[in-house]
């Protein structure tokens, strides 16, 4: 019996920890590929970490009447993502510095970062 429990807990820790090596905590450990990117793999969790806080785009505070929280709220507000069209999509346009923006978050994402976003879009923005 003892030998049994003893185990269970081992396994139990082996397996948080297994856990714990995957989580994403800042932006810099989010990598695009250069093809096939990811909306809950890539896009999701970046502007998660850069974008949707409070005071800026979470669900609550909506600045710009922009909520990045999900891929809905991201599609669902007219013009900010325009499905194969970077050069028009008004995310593009403000990471690309071709459009203001209020906050600086430059300091947040990188060029890779904001490279595998115009692809994202350029594929067809898709919820994959």
């Amino acid at each position: 019996m003892k030998f049994v429990a003893i185990s269970l807990l081992l396994y139990g820790m082996l397996l948080c920890s297994a856990c714990n090596d995957n989580v994403i905590t800042t932006p810099d450990q989010i990598i695009f590929p250069d093809t096939n990117i990811s909306y809950q793999l890539q896009v999701k969790p970046l502007l998660e970490l850069t974008c949707a806080f409070s005071g800026c785009h979470d669900y609550e505070s909506k600045m710009g009447s922009v909520d990045v929280t999900s891929y809905y709220a991201l599609i669902g507000r007219a013009g900010l993502i325009i499905p194969g069209k970077p050069d028009i999509s008004l995310l593009n346009q403000i990471l690309e510095g071709k459009q203001a923006h209020m906050m600086s978050f430059q300091d947040r994402i990188n060029s890779s970062q904001i490279k595998g976003l115009r692809q994202w879009v350029l594929e067809g923005a898709k919820n994959n």
